[in-house]
């Protein structure tokens, strides 16, 4: 699906949920979730491609496939939290779209602690070897 195809059937979305929500509120928001859904199934689709282009790209470039790994675990991480977040707040729940973005930054944290653990480990390397 490529983004044309995806901004209109996201801008027709948008118009049924117009129109839903002024006869029965609380669909509107059941077609804005599955609507999201299928907008966000096919921009990973989209991704598939370049995401096999870095991976290789890193492996020839000598990079640790783990670092790569944690980026892309960071990446699905930031997407998932930003559509929960979205969904919280298109139902009148911004409080709880708060929370769930800070769960977010705590799990990136957690995921890419290894990363750090590693620069940690080649910067005092290089103080103590020179």
């Amino acid at each position: 699906m490529d983004i044309v195809k995806i901004c209109g059937f996201g801008i027709l979305a948008v118009v049924l949920c117009v129109v839903v929500k002024r006869l029965k509120p609380e669909s509107a928001f059941g077609i804005s979730l599955a609507a999201g859904i299928v907008i966000i199934a096919a921009a990973v689709s989209a991704l598939a491609p370049s995401v096999s282009a870095v991976t290789e790209l890193a492996g020839a470039a000598g990079i640790d496939g783990e670092l790569t790994r944690i980026l892309f675990k960071a990446l699905a991480i930031c997407y998932i939290v930003t559509l929960s977040a979205d969904c919280a707040r298109d139902a009148g729940e911004t409080a709880l779209g708060a929370k769930l973005e800070l769960a977010g930054r705590a799990a990136i944290a957690a995921v890419s602690l290894p990363a750090f653990t590693n620069l940690a480990a080649l910067v005092t390397g290089l103080i103590n070897g020179s």
